[in-house]
């Protein structure tokens, strides 16, 4: 499999041809300190109701993939991001809701091949976060804590304040490839199909 690193490079050098330059500062990843209060209430609701411990979690998504000098942020999203938990935390009124609903729902299965086993299904701070995890593969009583804080954490980045952001599949279709196909070494990406994708999924501030 293509590394994200890789894939990430390859679209950063796509859309360079289109104007867009990387900065070489990305902004703050979203902390509930940093989110509005209507935010805040919805992302506790929505940590309760993933079965997540604890009053005051400890919730700290990662970097963002991508950031540019005119404000614009892209999260490349992989097999890992699509699966039943990511399907719950989608909201509704995203550039991309529809889309990624419909993959979440379409792709769990490469999800599975890719992230059945290891850190990938459960790690420490999955678990403490949401309990133990069901054998790999399982969605039993806890299924994958794993995968469920990785639906959480882009959840939280959905809804983070001051930021253009504008995510990317790869399962989204650019001309005749899939975006994770365009992205590997060799393909021959149609560059305007992934300008006109990255328009439509680009959300206001």
């Amino acid at each position: 499999m293509v590394t994200t690193g890789a894939r990430a490079a390859r679209l950063s050098a796509i859309l360079a041809k289109r104007g867009h330059v990387l900065s070489d500062r990305k902004p703050a990843a979203p902390r509930l300190s940093s989110l509005d209060a209507n935010s805040v209430d919805a992302m506790l609701e929505l940590y309760r109701s993933m079965g997540g411990i604890g009053d005051h979690p400890p919730l700290r998504p990662g970097s963002w993939d991508l950031a540019f000098t005119n404000g614009l942020v892209i999260e490349l999203d992989e097999e890992l991001h699509f699966n039943r938990y990511r399907a719950a935390t989608l909201a509704r009124d995203k550039p991309w809701s529809l889309d990624y609903t419909a993959q979440s729902r379409a792709h769990e299965q490469e999800c599975l091949r890719a992230g059945r086993w290891g850190r990938r299904w459960s790690s420490r701070p999955s678990v403490a976060m949401f309990g133990p995890a069901d054998l790999p593969g399982v969605f039993a009583a806890n299924g994958a804590p794993r995968w469920k804080q990785r639906a959480f954490y882009d959840a939280m980045k959905d809804v983070a304040n001051g930021v253009k952001l504008a995510r990317l599949s790869v399962h989204d279709r650019v001309g005749d490839l899939s975006l994770g196909v365009a992205l590997r070494p060799g393909s021959e990406p149609d560059g305007d199909a992934i300008a006109d994708l990255l328009e439509r999924r680009s959300q206001p501030l």
